[in-house]
């Protein structure tokens, strides 16, 4: 299909030799078309093989305010949890409202890997502190922080010692 007079067209070399067709409709961000959604921050930011900024404390704060109300039907018990189009619809939304905050456009993957480690970090944690950690592990060198509380509360309710 021709691109319309609205729209322009070009295309971007990346780190790995491959390159990306991005488009721009007038007024809008200039997105990656061939394989993935990418805003053309992350795509120059991958092309010169820069890593994407870490979360701020809002970007975490917003994220774990999506997830924890969502968190049944992503990760609850077999007969609450929603259908795997229906989960990635929830992390775009959750993505979706990351973006709010403009500091870098967040994808639902990225979304969804932070909040897995953070989870894990929140989890690896509370047991390092409440003395169940594994003999073999360094344990944690951190302090419960009141995000990890909040999610402790609802991912994991036994280790939620406050």
């Amino acid at each position: 299909m021709p691109p319309s007079p609205h729209m322009s067209q070009r295309t971007v070399p990346m780190k790995d030799n491959s390159e990306h067709r991005v488009n721009q409709l007038k007024g809008e961000d200039l997105q990656c078309k061939c394989c993935c959604d990418l805003s053309l921050e992350e795509t120059m930011a991958r092309a010169s093989g820069e890593r994407a900024p870490a979360f701020s404390t809002e970007e975490l704060e917003k994220l774990v305010d999506g997830v924890l109300p969502q968190y049944t039907l992503l990760y609850g018990p077999p007969d609450k949890q929603v259908s795997a189009h229906q989960k990635k619809d929830i992390w775009r939304a959750i993505a979706k409202d990351v973006r709010t905050l403009e500091v870098y456009h967040r994808r639902s993957t990225h979304c969804r890997k932070r909040w897995e480690n953070i989870r894990r970090w929140s989890k690896k944690t509370a047991e390092a502190q409440l003395g169940m950690a594994s003999q073999r592990g360094r344990g944690a060198r951190h302090t419960m922080t009141p995000l990890m509380f909040r999610i402790l509360a609802v991912a994991y309710p036994e280790l939620d010692g406050r």
